[in-house]
């Protein structure tokens, strides 16, 4: 799955991971700040403290700004609403277990970005948001390893990235536009 051309490429994320010696997943980055950003009010710069947490660039000034980046512009393709957002993955050239273990990731990496949310999503009457959460912590546990290359495994991995996106959008825009999320923002500033 290609991603929106405003995003650092699945590549160029694994390169400034594997250069600064860190092990985390370029998938599982992108959902944890796409989570993060789905319970936060409006767009803040990066938290310096979480790109440390994650990848310990400080005075990193590249590793930074690719950071900052990915976060700007993964909050822009969210507020879009549009088919610009979509997760960063493996492209289709990458294995179709390499491409399954990536959605993953994908999807631990958003429930912890949500889970570290002062608004906690319970507190959200639709019952769409606890199916859709549901939903994304069983992709989360999904299981790989000899799935077999065939078009009927290449179509439900499809369905199963579309999902994903479609359900991160709808969180986003469920959470932004509700008063308590925005409540939730006033509290804070």
């Amino acid at each position: 799955m290609s991603s929106s051309s405003a995003l650092p490429s699945y590549k160029k994320l694994a390169a400034l991971f594997k250069k600064i010696k860190s092990e985390l997943h370029p998938a599982q980055t992108h959902g944890l700040f796409c989570g993060r950003l789905c319970v936060t009010p409006q767009l803040r710069d990066s938290d310096p403290e979480l790109d440390k947490a994650l990848l310990d660039v400080e005075g990193n000034t590249q590793s930074q700004a690719i950071l900052s980046n990915l976060y700007k512009e993964s909050y822009h393709s969210l507020k879009q609403f549009s088919f610009e957002f979509s997760l960063i993955l493996p492209g289709d050239d990458a294995d179709l277990n390499t491409r399954v273990e990536a959605l993953g990731l994908w999807c631990q990496g958003f429930l912890i970005g949500i889970g570290q949310s002062a608004t906690p999503l319970k507190d959200y009457p639709e019952p769409e948001i606890a199916e859709a959460l549901s939903d994304l912590a069983e992709i989360a546990q999904i299981n790989f390893g000899d799935i077999p290359e065939n078009e009927e495994d290449e179509t439900a991995f499809f369905e199963l990235v579309e999902y994903t996106r479609l359900t991160a959008l709808m969180l986003f825009n469920t959470v932004q536009s509700d008063p308590l999320s925005k409540q939730q923002g006033a509290l804070l500033h």
